[in-house]
């Protein structure tokens, strides 16, 4: 019987066929994910034999993994700032350039102050739950059209404890909802008809089309997010949102026509534009 490292070196090499994966890392994710074995119990106990049966569905999911499907779909949990969500299929698996979106916000959310935020497209309401954690006054409301991602943030919020300042609802952006808002939040479908198939198969194929595709030219959600948030944001409150790397001189038009006012475009790591922050006038 092959001891356990012998088959996560396998793993591991089978796993880094994968273009940008991780194999080793993610060989660990898998094994943990079957036996509960952290990767420092790994390590302990390395040298001894696995399970046979737990040796076969490690095997089955590196199986899918080599395949395309991503290692947050397979183990059904993905880390985001500095925590864990639990993920189901009407959520977008975290990607680190929405931290982007939370550190901006999080220069115009003050320490120390109460401020009331909307999460628009809230997914597995990472972003919520990432401001709600850095601000501890903060209150807010996620907001999804997916009834399975509304029911699925509100479990993340309870297992963070933070559900008693933060509630998830089913909604069409803001339809319905009466504000004021400090703050509007919102990674958005934000990708075109053109750039679909373009996509990597991971993304493509494995997260849901509802939460990506913002029809022909991707800015279909501004147009009608970014008016609703000028009605409903305080004096000077602050709404921002994730964008595509091309679209931040459109997405401006689109929020000045709404009559806000345009306070600037962050980058993420790459350099690459990623939010845009708008303000409304006092």
């Amino acid at each position: 019987m092959a001891t356990l490292n012998a088959l996560i070196r396998d793993w591991a090499a089978r796993i880094d066929q994968r273009p940008h994966a991780s194999g080793l890392r993610e060989a660990r994710l898998l094994v943990e994910h079957v036996t509960s074995m952290s990767t420092a119990a790994q390590i302990v106990v390395g040298a001894n034999p696995l399970p046979a049966s737990s040796a076969q569905q490690v095997d089955a999911l590196v199986a899918r993994r080599v395949a395309g499907e991503p290692v947050a779909r397979l183990t059904g949990h993905a880390s985001f700032w500095d925590f864990d969500v639990a993920l189901n299929n009407a959520m977008l698996v975290p990607r680190d350039d929405t931290g982007t979106l939370v550190e901006a916000a999080l220069r115009r959310l003050p320490e120390g102050k109460p401020c009331h935020v909307a999460d628009l497209g809230t997914g597995s309401g990472i972003v919520l739950l990432a401001l709600a954690r850095e601000r501890p006054e903060l209150t807010g409301v996620g907001i999804d059209i997916a009834e399975e991602a509304v029911a699925g943030a509100q479990a993340n919020a309870e297992t963070l404890g933070l559900s008693g300042r933060l509630t998830f609802k089913q909604g069409n952006w803001l339809n319905g909802e009466t504000g004021p808002f400090d703050c509007i939040v919102s990674n958005p479908p934000y990708i075109s008809r053109s750039e679909w198939e373009g996509l990597e198969p991971e993304v493509r194929l494995h997260d849901p089309d509802r939460a990506l595709l913002a029809g022909d030219d991707g800015l279909t959600a501004y147009r009608e997010l970014l008016p609703q948030s000028a009605e409903l944001l305080r004096p000077q409150g602050t709404v921002l949102v994730e964008i595509g790397a091309t679209q931040a001189e459109a997405v401006s038009a689109i929020g000045a026509e709404a009559g806000l006012r345009h306070l600037g475009v962050s980058q993420d790591l790459a350099g690459h534009d990623r939010v845009v922050i708008f303000e409304r006038p006092a």
